[in-house]
């Protein structure tokens, strides 16, 4: 996140009304709340929730799904009971008077992201698991909501022409997923893997979360988030052999890398798009977005020279208009 992203941020009024109702409903105390997150919906740490235990929130954004939330929270259950850490919920999702949807979960504390290790046997560990049929789990396509995510897009940051590109190029990647010959059978996917959504929790270990992206498709897909921020990040290439070595599969040499590719594609929009977003809520993102920009650009005119030492969400660098870049 940006630098302004980092400091500290107060509850806005519509959420914490909806914050103290869905408190009041379970009988916790929803006082000394402090904001962890803050994207599309807002995660919260009560301190003195259940006596001297704290728990988190997650407060939606007007108009979720509820039945998509409800089925976050019997997944939660549902990996827990299966030997796949992740925070346990207290309770069934709380509807508030505004329609804001409310979930509490167990907290699962201060700790850092899990390792490549860490990270490869979660994943190894959620995709073993039989697709449970009770789950009704969407079957994933990541192209949908990304097209949303741009035709959201304020104009400031992306002119009407470069919309029309980039909508066509997450349709194009689209096409290329739907059509694709997967190797392997459909499994349970995490679906939206990073940094953000695994926590090596001083109390349980190695842990995933943030699970409104749960869904059913190629493993591969999952697989991909390491090798993708070696290649666009510049990560250091020994994580992801430790990663590829724990889980057993190298993505990048599936069918001789025309797997990747296809997701490397993917995820390389998700970047700009994300990037974008970020510009959108704070200016010092419009050079990173526009440097991730042209490396997608360039996908069309050959195989990409890697890496493209984009920057992180956690650290973005501001760039000189202009400036070159590599890759």
């Amino acid at each position: 996140m940006s630098p302004a992203e980092q400091a500290p941020r107060a509850l806005d009024p519509a959420g914490g009304a909806a914050l103290a109702e869905a408190a009041a409903m379970l009988g916790l105390d929803p006082a000394g709340a402090r904001v962890l997150q803050h994207h599309q919906h807002t995660v919260v740490r009560l301190p003195r929730a259940t006596g001297r235990a704290s728990a988190v929130a997650k407060i939606y954004r007007p108009g979720e799904d509820h039945a998509a939330v409800q089925r976050q929270t019997t997944a939660a259950h549902w990996l827990r009971d299966n030997g796949v850490m992740t925070a346990r919920p207290l309770s069934e999702p709380c509807v508030t008077r505004q329609g804001r949807l409310v979930t509490f979960s167990e907290d699962l504390g201060d700790g850092g992201p899990v390792s490549s290790v860490q990270l490869a046997l979660l994943l190894s560990a959620l995709h073993d698991l039989p697709v449970p049929g009770h789950l009704r789990l969407p079957v994933l396509d990541p192209t949908r909501q990304l097209l949303d995510r741009i035709a959201a897009l304020p104009g400031r940051v992306l002119t009407p022409a470069d919309r029309y590109w980039l909508s066509g190029q997450v349709t194009a990647a689209g096409h290329q997923w739907s059509t694709h010959p997967w190797p392997q059978a459909r499994a349970v996917v995490h679906g939206d893997l990073n940094t953000f959504n695994t926590m090596l929790s001083p109390s349980y270990g190695p842990a995933m979360i943030d699970l409104e992206c749960l869904a059913v498709g190629p493993a591969l897909y999952d697989l991909a988030f390491i090798a993708w921020t070696r290649d666009a990040f510049a990560a250091d290439p020994r994580e992801y052999e430790a990663f590829r070595t724990a889980y057993g599969v190298d993505v990048t040499t599936v069918q001789h890398g025309t797997a990747y590719r296809v997701l490397a594609r993917l995820r390389a929009a998700c970047g700009v798009v994300i990037a974008l977003e970020a510009a959108s809520r704070d200016p010092a993102w419009l050079p990173e977005a526009a440097h991730r920009t042209a490396c997608l650009r360039r996908q069309d005119e050959g195989p990409p020279a890697y890496p493209w030492d984009w920057n992180s969400r956690e650290a973005p660098v501001v760039r000189r208009p202009g400036q070159a870049r590599s890759g």
